[in-house]
């Protein structure tokens, strides 16, 4: 008898360890932002740490202001305290790599957002289809202009993003650039995602002996740039102009008639996915594969992607009105 009640103690004390042990606390997620610069990145933040603290999860955030060297340092730094995830905005998509590496070696899952890190064992990738961007930019264009001169500003050549940019782009003028109703008379990538390098390029298309009719760009910051120079030479809203991430300044620029159309990338749907995938993956929790893959040059990483949407006078109350990205009475 003595002998049954000393079982049943161990039983109960086996089975509260456990308990104990997989109850432990809640998930510890790192997030490693490369700037918060820009309205659109403090809404990625936001967005992200709002969902992660409603599933009871903690969130600590670093910041690298743009400096890739202090990003893989506050890796390091996160990974020290024990996070369980990292979700991971890089500056260099391919020094970045470090960081994954680090991570694997401590068996902590990384999250790549927005911003693909190549040549690792990336765990996942949350984003938006950027080849669809650019295909989405490009059309949207070539149904205002169908025949004229295009130049591209396409964005910093140590994003990913910006080839795939490309990539959208050239799918649907390519066809028209060869049937001669395009002129490609500009296609460069910058150095930055900075306004000023919109500015400095534009200023160099307006140089060219060809006027422009179309300037398609990397993003709503560097099309800022792209604005002031086209403003002073008197050509703003006369130059059709697209770019992306529909930023409440640019959205009241479209308003006026100062700029054709943005394109959404639905940024709380795609912060809340990755605090929930982030939440599973630190509970260890199985994740469903509905999801498609990418390579970055070592994998093929499971990647969860999300519809571009078109931003322009006809559109907005459709798109970041009703996404709650912003006010009507902001916009007007």
């Amino acid at each position: 008898m003595k002998y049954l009640c000393r079982n049943k103690i161990t039983l109960v004390i086996i089975v509260f360890l456990s308990f104990y042990a997989c109850d432990s606390g809640p998930v510890k997620v790192g997030l490693l932002m490369h700037d918060l610069k820009s309205e659109r990145w403090v809404k990625d933040k936001n967005f992200i740490t709002e969902r992660v603290e409603e599933l009871g999860g903690e969130l600590i955030l670093k910041v690298a202001n743009n400096d890739q060297q202090v990003q893989n340092q506050q890796a390091l730094e996160l990974l020290q305290e024990d996070v369980d995830v990292l979700i991971v905005a890089s500056v260099d998509q391919n020094e970045s790599a470090k960081i994954v590496n680090t991570a694997n070696e401590k068996e902590v899952k990384v999250i790549a957002y927005d911003r693909l890190i190549k040549d690792c064992l990336l765990d996942y990738y949350v984003a938006v289809d950027g080849t669809r961007v650019g295909e989405m930019q490009a059309e949207y264009m070539t149904t205002l202009v169908p025949q004229g001169n295009y130049a591209l500003i396409l964005g910093d050549k140590k994003d990913n993003n910006s080839m795939l940019l490309f990539l959208g782009q050239m799918n649907v003028l390519q066809s028209k650039v060869e049937s001669g109703d395009i002129r490609m008379i500009y296609s460069e990538f910058t150095d930055s995602w900075k306004k000023e390098q919109g500015y400095a390029h534009t200023k160099e298309i307006l140089s060219l002996k060809d006027s422009v009719d179309v300037i398609i760009c990397g993003s709503d910051e560097l099309v800022v740039g792209v604005n002031e120079a086209l403003e002073e030479a008197n050509l703003l809203g006369k130059v059709k102009v697209i770019s992306q991430d529909a930023e409440l300044h640019i959205v009241q620029q479209i308003v006026k008639g100062n700029q054709a159309a943005s394109i959404y990338k639905p940024v709380k749907q795609m912060g809340y996915k990755a605090a929930e995938l982030a939440i599973d993956l630190g509970k260890g929790k199985e994740i469903k594969k509905d999801y498609t893959t990418v390579s970055n040059g070592k994998r093929l990483v499971p990647t969860f992607q999300l519809e571009p949407m078109l931003v322009n006078e006809n559109t907005i109350s459709s798109t970041v009105i009703a996404e709650g990205y912003h006010r009507s009475e902001d916009i007007y």
